[in-house]
């Protein structure tokens, strides 16, 4: 599971260096632009879709499912509009900030966030979201902490369990499972099975317990 983080670092550490110069070309007056263009873009297609449905509200009719959304999109729309018209005509403190908007660090941050949600994203459709967030985990605290590699193990093994028992066993929502469904079949029949609630609670407790035990004998031997 770490080298499989490690790889992925690897990788990510390419991209990020070779997109380091980036920083020093996006200054605060571009982003300023280009933010206001894509939120008025959004912003009109937003009225698009929510006038698919009625945008009225009068005495006779209550307010309309596309009332809200359409409007609220239309002040967005203004404002972005405003914002625009200042940029050209050099109103704005940003239209003329030519420095850098974010520097190489936050750069660097956001760029492996984004990678790495995009592997999380990709990977969910094939293992599934509790094999996929193991992997997640592992690397981004590995990445950014500096946690033990024990530490980064249990967290990552015991927050999908967590997670599994809150949303399959409390909510009865199932999630994606992808690939590895057939491994989750014992666990259903344990509980959704016949068994007494001592027996499931156990069962709960090992199947944190056991997994964190075995992480802390073997992290032992990992230096």
């Amino acid at each position: 599971m770490l080298s499989t983080a490690r790889s992925l670092r690897t990788l990510t550490n390419i991209f990020v260096k070779s997109d380091m110069s980036i920083t020093s070309k996006i200054t605060v007056k571009r982003a300023e632009i280009v933010v206001a263009v894509i939120l008025a873009l959004c912003s009109i297609a937003l009225m698009i879709k929510s006038a698919e449905n009625r945008i009225t509200w009068n005495a006779e009719e209550n307010m309309g499912a596309g009332f809200l959304p359409f409007y609220l999109s239309l002040g967005m729309l203004i404002c972005t509009v405003l914002t625009i018209i200042k940029f050209f005509l050099k109103r704005s403190p940003q239209s003329r900030d030519d420095s850098p908007f974010i520097d190489a660090e936050a750069f660097k941050f956001i760029a492996v966030t984004i990678i790495s949600l995009v592997f999380l994203v990709l990977a969910i459709g094939y293992l599934g979201i509790y094999f996929s967030l193991i992997f997640f985990l592992a690397f981004y605290l590995r990445y950014f902490s500096e946690k033990s590699v024990a530490f980064i193990t249990i967290f990552s093994i015991t927050t999908p369990i967590l997670t599994f028992l809150f949303f399959e066993w409390l909510l009865k929502i199932p999630l994606p499972q992808g690939i590895s469904e057939p491994l989750f079949y014992p666990v259903y029949d344990v509980m959704y099975g016949g068994f007494s609630f001592l027996i499931k609670m156990i069962f709960i407790i090992l199947t944190i317990l056991l997994p964190t035990a075995l992480v802390l004998l073997i992290s032992r031997f990992i230096k």
